[in-house]
């Protein structure tokens, strides 16, 4: 029996992802935030030191809540596991999978490095700390996550703090050196806008002769006011003069973008034409190299070249769900990177979250060029 379309497509990705030389190693830096993630259970009966019963859903919790209201209340936490946060050593750490040469800068620890981070710090070629890691403790229920962020040492995210730790010559080595630069989490790294300002200013005019592609996502702007999300994509296209910027998005940031633009979502047929649409307005509106928008079950992109959709890989029981959108960019990022088409770059990075969110690991490229092939 014939391939599908969606197969062909896969196999086609698989087949450019499996062509890449292992010896192509692309470097790439990344910055800056970084969180170390509690995943935490809410006691509802202890039974013993060891033992307890969860509070098992959102609604239970908020009913206890509720109840405590003119009295109080004590909740015990428990801390089940704590792990990497935050959406550049997320990155960082996927792209060390593909075996790329990483260089991972945010707030990653004080004196030392934080312990959640050492995996990622014994990957990556090197790693820059701008302070101690902010921290979200996750309430974890049978029907979703409370995720209670802790951002007091996301202040620490500034380009006086990169100048401070690096000096002026390793700051512009770390973008000098660099085939690929990923910038994340903009929404809760209140100083970025001033970082790519500064950085477009200050450090790359005449930095170097070609353009190294410069990878940024905003991570919800939702809670930034629309003068401050109009504020970064101004700045987005001052680094445009330099690098090539590729915006990532989901559907509801590429939304929030449109709005800053003055423009609309899509009115389109479904949500494959409408994220293409999405994509297509984006990159008019802003002059931005590449724009890309992943969905839940489908991802789009448009670039010079023209712009394309395609249908991913939902998972309706995930392992894992934290990190996934990290995982599409690392793979897509990847893809770009080693010279593979954009149509073609979507479905490995799709391919990338979706082998992660199966297994809950972090894949390698062969991995993910195995998973494109067992489509049918």
């Amino acid at each position: 029996m014939a391939p599908t379309a969606h197969a062909a497509l896969c196999h086609a990705a698989a087949d450019a992802l499996a062509a890449v030389p292992a010896s192509r190693r692309p470097k790439v830096t990344v910055g800056f935030d970084g969180f170390v993630d509690h995943i935490i259970a809410v006691v509802a009966k202890r039974e013993s030191p060891t033992q307890y019963a969860a509070i098992p859903t959102i609604a239970d919790f908020g009913g206890r809540i509720s109840a405590a209201a003119g009295k109080s209340a004590n909740f015990e936490l428990v801390i089940k596991q704590s792990k990497i946060g935050g959406n550049g050593p997320i990155m960082a750490n996927a792209l060390c999978s593909y075996d790329y040469q990483v260089t991972a800068i945010g707030v990653l620890g004080g004196d030392s490095i934080d312990p959640v981070f050492a995996p990622l710090a014994s990957r990556a070629v090197r790693t820059i700390s701008l302070g101690p890691p902010a921290v979200t403790d996750a309430l974890e229920f049978s029907d979703g996550k409370l995720m209670l962020g802790k951002l007091l040492p996301m202040d620490a995210v500034t380009y006086e703090r990169l100048l401070a730790k690096l000096g002026a010559d390793g700051l512009k080595a770390a973008f000098h050196d660099a085939d690929g630069i990923a910038t994340v989490n903009w929404t809760m790294s209140l100083g970025m806008t001033e970082i790519w300002n500064r950085l477009a200013d200050e450090v790359l005019p005449g930095l170097r002769s070609d353009r190294p592609r410069w990878f940024i996502d905003l991570a919800d702007p939702a809670k930034r006011t629309i003068s401050d999300l109009q504020a970064a994509i101004a700045a987005m296209k001052k680094l445009q003069r330099h690098v090539d910027v590729v915006l990532g998005m989901n559907e509801m940031e590429c939304r929030q973008v449109l709005h800053a633009l003055g423009r609309a979502w899509p009115d389109a047929k479904d949500d494959l034409a409408a994220s293409r649409a999405g994509c297509e307005a984006v990159k008019a509106a802003t002059g931005l190299s590449m724009t890309v928008c992943h969905m839940v079950k489908s991802a789009a992109v448009a670039w010079d070249g023209g712009s394309a959709a395609a249908n991913g890989f939902f998972e309706p029981k995930p392992k894992i769900t934290t990190g996934a959108g990290d995982h599409f960019n690392a793979g897509f990022f990847a893809a770009v990177l080693a010279g593979i088409s954009p149509d073609l770059a979507i479905q490995i990075g799709a391919a990338t979250s979706g082998t992660y969110v199966r297994s809950a690991v972090s894949p390698a490229r062969a991995q993910v060029a195995a998973f494109l092939r067992s489509q049918a």
